[in-house]
């Protein structure tokens, strides 16, 4: 059961935004051992397959060769020093090196890293360990001060006596507003959108931040943000679309289906997708005439839960659109801008 929660936690690292750079040329020799007998990791593997083969490793058990693949991921792409390190931390945890997840996580924290160490899954391991324990009290007293923030775009010549549609935009992992504002951007939203950009409290670095999923803290303020957008603004309430990207598709998703607020429609890009979306709750999107539309790479890691959840509602006459990227993982198409003004226009018609 402590594995299982641990990898829970590896799982939320990997719902990473399109800060997925590729490839370092350089070769270096890594081994594997397998069966017995030592075979080359394949040197022209992207970070995501790298991560995605740790990952498949983890989950059959074979974790001293999951932490063979990232620790080999993490020398040659060291632009995702972040993301590699707080796996290996975890993954040094379920084997009981200790010592090198506290390092990691130790040096992390200096530079301004956020690690989660609050969570039930790591007491488990950590309980009574006086070093662990202090890291967490920093963690949890820098998140007690920090507060989501949101920025509110209105569109041109806003007139407060016409009614407009509302775009809350939910950044996706190790991103921030700014990178938020420079992708979700299109005519529409400039026109006739009263655009809300949010940001997580929790930290990936000094300047990008995570959404923590399944969180109080967030829902409360995001509900305080929600409600007074709809307040201040002349929104029309029966056009109240979420947008999210990766780890923020996976907080608009469940906000949507788990009816935290009221909202007409989504459009995501690349989102993970929760699993544990009742059927109860798919009737009633649809019984409620939601739209969902999805844009997302043939090659990202979360397409098969995409095209499932637009499955489970088109069988139930539910009101779906998805573009499939060819060539393209978990990252933003050149022409994003051009398709997320169709589908604003969709899903809000």
């Amino acid at each position: 059961m402590k594995k299982l929660a641990l990898f829970s936690l590896i799982i939320g690292i990997i719902l990473m935004s399109s800060n997925l750079f590729s490839q370092d040329n350089s070769k270096v020799v890594m081994k594997e051992k397998t069966g017995g007998e030592m075979q080359q990791i394949d040197e022209k593997l992207s970070y995501d397959e790298l991560q995605s083969k740790a990952i498949d490793h983890y989950r059959k058990d074979s974790i001293d060769t999951a932490i063979l693949y990232m620790e080999y991921a993490q020398k040659k792409y060291p632009e995702n020093d972040i993301s590699s390190l707080k796996i290996l931390a975890q993954m040094y945890t379920v084997v009981g090196q200790y010592p090198k997840a506290i390092g990691v996580w130790k040096k992390g924290i200096e530079k301004g890293y956020f690690y989660n160490l609050n969570n039930d899954a790591y007491q488990k391991y950590y309980k009574d360990n006086n070093e662990f324990e202090k890291l967490a009290k920093i963690e949890k007293d820098k998140i007690d001060a920090s507060h989501i923030k949101h920025e509110v775009l209105l569109p041109e010549n806003y007139d407060q006596n016409k009614l407009y549609p509302v775009l809350f935009v939910f950044h996706g992992n190790n991103r921030n507003i700014e990178l938020a504002k420079s992708v979700w951007t299109s005519d529409i939203m400039k026109k006739e959108f009263i655009s809300v950009f949010l940001q997580s409290y929790a930290n990936m670095d000094k300047d990008t931040y995570q959404w923590i999923q399944n969180d109080e803290k967030t829902n409360k303020e995001f509900k305080e943000i929600y409600d007074n957008v709809m307040k201040m603004y002349s929104v029309d309430t029966n056009k109240i679309v979420f947008a999210g990207m990766s780890a923020g598709g996976l907080k608009v998703v469940d906000y949507a289906f788990n009816e935290f607020v009221p909202m007409s429609g989504l459009v995501l890009n690349c989102p993970v997708i929760p699993t544990n979306i009742t059927e109860e709750a798919l009737k009633q999107f649809v019984e409620k005439n939601k739209r969902i539309g999805i844009i997302t790479g043939e090659k990202d890691f979360a397409l098969d839960g995409q095209k499932k959840l637009l499955t489970d509602l088109e069988n139930l006459n539910g009101k779906t659109k998805i573009i499939v990227n060819e060539d393209l993982g978990h990252v933003f198409a050149e022409d994003f801008s051009i398709r997320l003004d169709e589908y604003l226009k969709w899903v809000i018609e």
